[in-house]
């Protein structure tokens, strides 16, 4: 898909409650700007140097895109005018939330929610009509989620070939419509094989519940910490944020949530794209640190556990090198974790795992029961086995 070099996006992951001006420079996809222009008579701008993304990269991260106009950028009126019009249309309000990481944020609010099972207007341009869009499994069930409003999400699904929410999707309906009892034992399986460290409660007779995309707020301990972090930082920005009643850091998006009476967990989900490693206003904040601060949060009395479901285990990638800092030295954990009970971080980093997409290629790829479900594993098999670095 290609997109005009000027772009009005909405970026959740940079600014949760407003469009911003995207520009490319070139045909690299590593020169760009992201221009805010929210605050009237102010402008904050991000490069590459802030968020390590290709150009198509931050438009498959966009949920909404749209043309913007020919304008000479040091125009502060007329952008902030224009990115006001695009909030509007969009129904995009001021919202509890905050910059964050690639680990994504919660839904933008919507004015109007639509009944369940109706299309959202602005999904049914996209919906498949044809055999344009990828194949997906059970569309309807996930149009029926807070993910099937989201436009840019959506759009995404239907229509990138390198969508990690297609794949993260059709890779459960598959597991679970194939494996109604023994899909965790499956998941457990594999991450036994790449953690022997691996110790936590299982039961086979006792299934958990998977959820797809949860948001989850962040900590209230960790916002009070942090607010106060950026009051005594010197640095005017942050001190003017900290005074916002707003909090400080947004909710996340949680890609699968595993609840069961015993322990709870959390799977981040990745595809091509890797872990951000800081916050707009908290630059120690990656985004193993943030998922784990809200899944202890979450998990109550129960055993949390964070695990990893990933394309490839490449030596550069942040996540690679972070968990195996993080099992090497849990007080690297600790350290980041201040707040947290050290001999829960100790049990949290001894089952800390990265899965494999391929590791579960046997079960989920192949021939499938029909023609729809035949296209749907042909293309999974296409994005978790191809190109991959094999552990």
């Amino acid at each position: 898909m290609s997109f005009k070099k000027r772009r009005m996006l909405f970026l959740p992951e940079i600014t949760p409650n407003s469009f911003v001006f995207f520009f490319e420079r070139g045909n690299s996809g590593s020169s760009w700007s992201i221009r805010d222009y929210s605050i009237r008579n102010r402008v904050k701008e991000y490069s590459p140097r802030d968020f390590r993304w290709t150009a198509d990269e931050i438009h498959e991260k966009a949920q909404y895109s749209l043309d913007a106009p020919t304008h000479p950028t040091g125009d502060l009126a007329f952008w902030h005018d224009h990115t006001q019009e695009c909030n509007r249309i969009h129904h995009i309000q001021e919202i509890q939330s905050e910059p964050g990481l690639g680990n994504k944020t919660a839904d933008p609010q919507v004015i109007v929610v639509p009944p369940i099972r109706a299309i959202p207007p602005a999904v049914q341009s996209i919906v498949p009509q044809s055999s344009a869009a990828f194949p997906i499994l059970n569309l309807q069930k996930l149009l029926d989620l807070p993910k099937g409003r989201k436009a840019g999400d959506m759009d995404r699904i239907l229509h990138s070939p390198n969508s990690e929410d297609w794949v993260t999707w059709n890779f459960f309906q598959i597991l679970l419509a194939q494996f109604p009892a023994g899909w965790w034992g499956h998941l457990v399986s594999a991450a036994r094989r790449r953690n022997r460290e691996l110790n936590f409660p299982f039961d086979d007779r006792s299934l958990p519940t998977p959820k797809l995309w949860t948001a989850v707020r962040a900590p209230s301990d960790y916002e009070a910490r942090s607010r106060k972090r950026m009051l005594e930082s010197g640095n005017p920005e942050w001190i003017t944020r900290a005074r916002m009643p707003d909090p400080v850091e947004g909710s996340s998006e949680i890609d699968i949530v595993i609840e069961h009476e015993q322990f709870l967990a959390y799977i981040e989900a990745k595809l091509g794209s890797d872990l951000s490693m800081k916050t707009s206003y908290d630059p120690q904040r990656n985004q193993i640190i943030r998922n784990i601060d809200c899944l202890i949060e979450s998990a109550g009395t129960r055993l949390p556990i964070f695990w990893l479901l990933v394309k490839d285990v490449d030596a550069a990638r942040s996540y690679v090198q972070l968990v195996d800092n993080y099992k090497n030295d849990p007080g690297l954990l600790a350290h980041d974790l201040p707040h947290r009970d050290s001999d829960l971080l100790k049990r949290i980093s001894q089952n800390l795992t990265i899965i494999l997409w391929s590791d579960f290629s046997e079960l989920v790829c192949g021939p499938g029961a029909d023609q729809e479900s035949n296209a749907v594993k042909r293309e999974l098999e296409r994005r978790i086995l191809g190109q991959q670095t094999i552990a």
